[in-house]
Parts: structure tokens; sequence; C-alpha cells
């Protein structure tokens, strides 16, 4: 790994700014779960909250990384961060002058997943801008080091803070974290970009955004993958853990906290994964790597449809949170090597003035495929034997494998293109 990134100011400034950003973020994700869960008691329910936050992602979705190509990056870092902050402190100012109700948590969802449209393709353009373009496979593998070391106690911090004190001091510490990252964000210089597409009208930049997705069939296939991830395994994890922990096993907010940290903890170790592939393999057999990876680790799951088992699991708290915190583990292990490969893909294929516009789509599509998730699971867990949902998430994960084999296609492919221009060329010569 080349730690002497560290030498350089910007990426440090980076990696604090997004460790305080994403930390608060966990933070309150975590408490609003767990508030929102006790409010409802149904998977259907808690799945149509989650969706709230898809919302935006579909409306913005496209015009988001068109702003974000044009404006500068740590400009709309410091816009979005400030008002969030803004906004956590009057929530905490009006929680104490009276309770917070469930309508005002929804508009939450929405409003801070409408600063998240802007903040992502934002946050993933500017690493091209503060490392080299042969540093970046290092540079992402450190920043989610970094990132996840900070984060591991989040989820556990969360849920005793929000039992302990309630959602208002969550807000207020994440308010304060947003502060502190704003202070991050002042102090990064930005090169000066040398800009193209002076002239062009936003309905072009966002038709530029779209062919991004067709004129590469890597690319096609890479997002095709991801958007299966998001509609089979994120959903399953994001709605089915915490129903399955609290509802049917009837654990305790601590219990769900501990099993949050250790997804974290899978994350943070990942980079052992990257760190034994990245010199090994290429990016796209790592990518393939990665895939296969879920796939096993999906594979525990299926102890859930054994009744012995799952009887066990309900007399048993500490075994609850044992099982579902391997699982996490691992499952985050193998996500996290697989997508610092995935992104360190995208940033080195697409160009640097489209890539905001790049990710932007690319996450309106994610969060499409979050939304039918959310609901096909909350009507399956509600509705259905476990098996059913079991068995729609290793279909979805076979897809996932079947997917990748046309981005191995067309990679050779390219390989044997260059292979042969480059044996004309030496024969010219």
């Amino acid at each position: 790994m080349n730690v002497s990134l560290f030498r350089n100011r910007n990426f440090v400034l980076f990696l604090i700014r997004e460790s305080l950003s994403l930390s608060g973020t966990i933070f309150l994700n975590i408490s609003l779960a767990l508030y929102i869960l006790a409010l409802t008691g149904s998977a259907t329910q808690f799945a149509s909250v989650l969706s709230l936050a898809i919302i935006p992602h579909l409306i913005l979705g496209p015009l988001a990384g068109v702003i974000v190509d044009r404006m500068n990056k740590r400009t709309l870092i410091l816009i979005l961060e400030s008002g969030r902050a803004f906004c956590l402190f009057m929530l905490f100012v009006s929680s104490l002058l009276s309770p917070i109700q469930a309508e005002v948590l929804y508009i939450c969802v929405i409003l801070f997943s409408a600063c998240d449209v802007f903040a992502a393709p934002a946050y993933v353009t500017l690493m091209p801008s503060i490392v080299k373009k042969e540093e970046l496979n290092d540079a992402n593998a450190l920043d989610t080091t970094i990132v996840e070391t900070v984060r591991v106690l989040a989820p556990f911090l969360g849920t005793v803070v929000y039992s302990q004190y309630g959602i208002s001091t969550v807000f207020l510490i994440h308010a304060v974290l947003c502060l502190f990252s704003v202070a991050a964000t002042c102090l990064i210089v930005i090169p000066q970009a040398i800009k193209k597409d002076v002239a062009s009208t936003i309905l072009h930049d966002m038709k530029t955004g779209l062919q991004s997705f067709t004129q590469d069939k890597r690319i096609f296939s890479l997002v095709l993958n991801g958007m299966l991830t998001h509609l089979f395994l994120f959903p399953f994890v994001l709605l089915g853990f915490p129903f399955l922990i609290k509802q049917v096993f009837l654990g305790s907010d601590l219990d769900f906290g501990l099993v949050e940290s250790l997804q974290t903890a899978g994350s943070l170790c990942s980079i052992t994964g990257v760190m034994l592939l990245q010199k090994r393999y290429t990016l796209p057999v790592n990518i393939g790597i990665g895939i296969i990876g879920l796939i096993v680790f999906v594979c525990p799951l299926l102890f859930l449809v054994h009744p012995g088992f799952f009887q066990t699991l309900q007399h048993q708290p500490l075994l609850v949170v044992g099982y579902f915190g391997a699982v996490s583990f691992l499952l985050f292990f193998a996500f996290g090597t697989y997508g610092v490969f995935f992104r360190t893909f995208y940033q080195q294929t697409i160009d640097s003035i489209m890539l905001g516009r790049f990710v932007s789509v690319m996450a309106m599509l994610f969060a499409i495929s979050r939304f039918a998730g959310f609901h096909l699971y909350g009507k399956l867990f509600d509705s259905y034997p476990l098996l059913y949902p079991i068995v729609i998430l290793g279909i979805g994960m076979m897809l996932k494998l079947l997917m990748h084999i046309p981005f191995l296609q067309d990679e050779k492919k390219r390989k044997s293109q260059q292979a042969k221009c480059a044996t004309s060329g030496s024969l010219k010569n």
C-alpha cells in the first residue's frame, strides 16, 4: 500500500472530512431505523419509510451529476454540509421544546437524501482531483481503511446514545460532526481543472452522462451488476436483518447495534483482501472474486430455514448476535473488497469531466433497484416463510456472477486488440 499518500495534505483532509461526515450519518441512520421500526413494527411499513430516501434520487439524479460537474466540488460539499448541520441543529432545538413527531423524521429522511444525491458524486469526483490516476487504487483502499476505522464504533455508540438519551441528542452530535467536516473541507485546495464543453447546455450534459453507460460494454455490465446488489443484497441486509433481530428474535437495540458494528468491522478488514489481490490479478478479475465472495458468504443464511436452528436462535439471544454479526462481517468484508475495485475501475475509465454525471445516474439506478428491493422483501418478510426471501436473495447473487461474464469477455477482447495493435506497430518499425 502506498503510505506516501499521507504526505498529500489534501488527501489527509479528504479522509478526515469523509470520516467525520459518514460517522455522523451512520450515527443518525441507525437511530432513525430503530425509532421508525419501533414505531411501525412491520417490515412492509418499514420498507415504505426506507423508500422515502430514494425519492430524491429518482427526481434529481441525472440533474445532480450535471451540477456537480459544473460546480467547484469543494464549494458544493461546503454548502451541503453546512445546510445539513443547520437543519440538524434546528431539529435538536425543536425537539427540546416538544416531542419530535414521526412525520418530521420522514421529512428529514427525504431532505438528507436530497443532500446525498449531490454529495455522493461530488465526493467520488473529488478523489481523482487530489491524487494521481495511478494512485487511485491505493487511495481508495486507504480511504476505506481510515473511514471504516472511525466508523466501526458508530453503530454501537449510536444505539447507546439513542437508547439512553433519545433522538434529540443524536441530532446534536451529528450537527457537531458536520461542522467539523465543514472545517476540514475549507482547508482542502483543489487544483484548477481544465474546463471543457463550456458552451454545452444542461440537457446536452445530461445526455452525454447517459451515453457513458452505452459506449463501454464493461461499464454497462458493471452498473447492471451494481443494480443487482442494490435490488437483492442491500435490501435484505438493511431491512431483513433489523426486522429479524428486533421483531422475530426479539433482540434489543444494543443487539442490533453490535451487528451493525460488525458490518463496519468487515468493511474495515476488507483492506486486507484488497492488498492481497490488487498485485496478483487485474481489476476485472478482482471484481469477479469479490462477487464470488459475496455468494459464498450469503450461504450461511440458509441455516435460517432449518427449524431446529431457528428455534435455537429464539432461545439464545447471544447466538442471534453472533450469527447475524458473523454473516454481516463476512458479507461486508467481501463487499468492501469488491467495492474498492468497482470504484477504482470506473474512476480510471470514465473521463473526469463526465464522472459526476456518471455517478449521479448510477446512483439513481441503484436507488430504483433499492426501492424495488425494499418493497419486495417487505412483503416477503411479512407474508411468507423465510425460505422465500432467502431463495430470492440466492437467485440475485447468481445473476450478479452471470452479469460479470460480459465484462470479462469485453475486457479480453480489448486486450487482444491492444496486443494486435502493438504487434503491428512493432512490425512497421
